[in-house]
């Protein structure tokens, strides 16, 4: 993957490490860095390109596709923790809101981008890094994209 050059689009970049990771693609080169967010007005970057981003919102997933649709890279970051819910106390709605944004989140931007990845890349990946990770530790629900097979 060459970084110099290229698009990327990172998911929850205003702070912490999705910043980190936007701020690391300007530096190593990358000519346009997406920073995918909920609210554009939170970006302290001017060197980057703020995006409205909501993962849990298929309408805002396909919106972002369609204006970063010259990214080679996609670093999909977006997560939360689950809200004090562990396996015997607190309630279920903290763990609902981590399974949309950590897994069906993550999901819907590696479907939505996996089409850009495969033209502008070659071949589709999904690069998951996540502060926070998703049910068993896992960060994402498949971190190569496969090309659905023809006739299938």
């Amino acid at each position: 993957m060459e970084i110099k050059g290229s698009a990327a689009l990172v998911t929850g970049a205003n702070r912490g490490i999705g910043r980190a990771f936007a701020r690391a693609l300007v530096d190593h080169g990358a000519k346009k860095v997406y920073a995918g967010v909920r609210d554009p007005g939170g970006v302290r970057d001017s060197d980057v390109v703020p995006v409205r981003l909501d993962v849990t919102d298929e309408r805002s997933v396909a919106a972002a596709a369609a204006i970063a649709g010259d990214v080679s890279i996609v670093i999909n970051n977006a997560g939360v923790g689950g809200a004090g819910t562990t396996l015997m106390e607190g309630t279920f709605e903290g763990a609902r809101q981590a399974m949309e944004v950590n897994y069906f989140g993550t999901w819907a931007v590696a479907r939505a981008f996996a089409p850009i990845l495969a033209r502008t890349a070659g071949e589709p990946w999904s690069t998951c890094c996540r502060s926070h990770p998703g049910p068993a530790g896992r960060s994402c629900p498949a971190t190569r994209l496969r090309r659905p097979r023809s006739g299938h």
